[in-house]
């Protein structure tokens, strides 16, 4: 089965630790998600760290509390973070990298997914296009606002 991955970036006007400690919080990815989804498992605050497994249930086309089981693959602070979701055979990834960019910083996140067999397969570079990519680019806009925003507050 061949794979898509969908990539996304945006400028924070933040220090990379700074950006990588608010994303590094699983707990609070629904704050950012630019639609609705809860995490559930996750211990708010604590940053994520390898073997770290929570439930995530989040909007898909269709299925407005799609369940998905994730695990932290990756967390090597201030730079990456991956995770791995898993919906019964089908696995995604969410690679996230914070680089510094002039006084801050640009977060890269990478989603790569299986390219669905049948009809959805046929149809699924219109839905990249239409739903997907829009939706990770509104969400680093929303991570972006929220880091600076929190920031400026402290």
């Amino acid at each position: 089965m061949s794979r898509v991955q969908v990539v996304a970036s945006v400028e924070v006007d933040r220090t990379p630790a700074e950006v990588f400690a608010y994303l590094a919080d699983v707990a609070r990815h629904g704050e950012w998600s630019p639609r609705p989804l809860r995490v559930e498992g996750a211990a708010p605050g604590a940053p994520a760290a390898e073997g770290v497994r929570f439930t995530s249930y989040g909007w898909i086309p269709g299925d407005a509390e799609h369940r998905n089981e994730v695990e932290v693959t990756q967390a090597e602070a201030p730079t990456r973070l991956r995770l791995r979701s898993t919906d019964g055979p089908v696995v995604c990834h969410n690679d996230f990298t914070v680089t510094p960019h002039g006084r801050g910083s640009r977060v890269e996140r990478v989603m790569e997914m299986p390219r669905p067999a049948g009809l959805v397969g046929f149809v699924f570079p219109v839905i990249v296009r239409l739903v997907i990519r829009p939706d990770l680019a509104k969400g680093l806009r929303m991570l972006k606002e929220r880091v600076e925003t929190a920031s400026a507050a402290a």
